[in-house]
């Protein structure tokens, strides 16, 4: 049996894939009579070339941000790939998904519809003059009997990833924003096993000087959104007391809001990691959120550095 591969050329990271220009030659052997039906889209972005490949990484938003996607279940995870079941929408199919990083800042992603429509794309996130752009290229594959379904699945593709490029720029443009104040990103070398852990990903930036808020500028008994220090809170005050949740979520730095909140819990729109609240009096010790020691002190909330020692969540 033939090879598609030459692991001296194509290895990354331990793992070999198949070669680009051997795509066409594969499918034509697996397939008698086969149809291929290329396809091309491009989205230019102004998020750095390690977050778009994060972003592709990152499995766990999919659900969440994404309309097309249903539930899913990760079959297999590595640093160099990912097989997930995907539910497509609300419909009664699953389609099972492979995700391999085959080069730097590039991706294969295979999907087999039916058992009668393969679909390989390949997706590079790339420089340009302007910032930075992602390309996307898919070959569809079927008997010859089937190519009129092309035609449409092409068109689909088309307005998928103009509809998934669109969606996913509210998390490319928080990354730029928060990286422009000096936040840092634990995968800042972002591989599928850290891009999907759902850990404290997020590197605050440090805390300069003591900061104070009187009680009295904080509404009582509303839930509202400050921000200072270079970071997000969302509290509500009753009397001198202060509930407390993150305004950043510190898993991988997505805006908390106000109406994120629900029961006493906020709840991240990008992941869905929850978070319970803190409650600070002025009987009640510091605490760390975002990165800062937070005290009700004085008929004020403070904000100061974290302490040595202090473990910064």
């Amino acid at each position: 049996m033939r090879s598609f591969f030459d692991p001296t050329l194509i290895e990354h990271g331990g793992a070999a894939f198949i070669r680009e220009d051997k795509v066409n030659d594969a499918l034509a052997r697996l397939i008698p009579k086969v149809h291929i039906t290329k396809g091309h889209f491009s989205c230019p972005t102004r998020a750095e070339l390690r977050d778009l490949t994060w972003n592709h990484m990152d499995q766990n938003h999919r659900p969440l941000i994404h309309r097309t996607y249903g539930d899913t279940v990760r079959v297999h995870i590595s640093q160099q790939s990912a097989f997930t079941l995907t539910k497509f929408g609300n419909w009664p199919a699953i389609i099972p998904m492979f995700d391999g990083y085959h080069k730097e800042n590039g991706f294969y992603q295979v999907t087999c519809l039916f058992g009668l429509i393969v679909i390989i794309t390949v997706i590079e996130c790339n420089s340009t003059e302007q910032g930075t752009r992602m390309d996307v290229d898919w070959a569809i594959a079927s008997h010859r009997l089937l190519r009129f379904l092309h035609g449409p699945l092409d068109r689909r593709l088309k307005r998928l990833n103009e509809a998934q490029n669109r969606e996913d720029e509210v998390i490319r443009d928080q990354r730029v924003a928060l990286r422009a104040v000096g936040y840092r990103f634990l995968t800042d070398t972002p591989d599928f096993m850290n891009s999907n852990v759902l850990a404290h990903n997020v590197v605050f930036p440090p805390v300069g000087r003591l900061h104070s808020i009187p009680l009295a500028e904080l509404a009582e008994g509303q839930t509202q959104r400050i921000e200072i220090c270079d970071r997000a809170y969302v509290v509500r005050r009753t009397g001198e007391t202060v509930e407390v949740w993150p305004g950043i979520c510190p898993h991988e730095g997505a805006p908390l809001q106000a109406e994120h909140v629900r029961s006493g819990t906020v709840k991240c729109p990008w992941h869905g990691l929850e978070f319970g609240v803190r409650k600070l009096s002025p009987d009640a010790p510091a605490i760390t959120v975002c990165g800062a020691r937070l005290q009700v002190t004085d008929a004020s909330l403070t904000i100061r550095p974290v302490q040595a020692g202090v473990i910064n969540a």
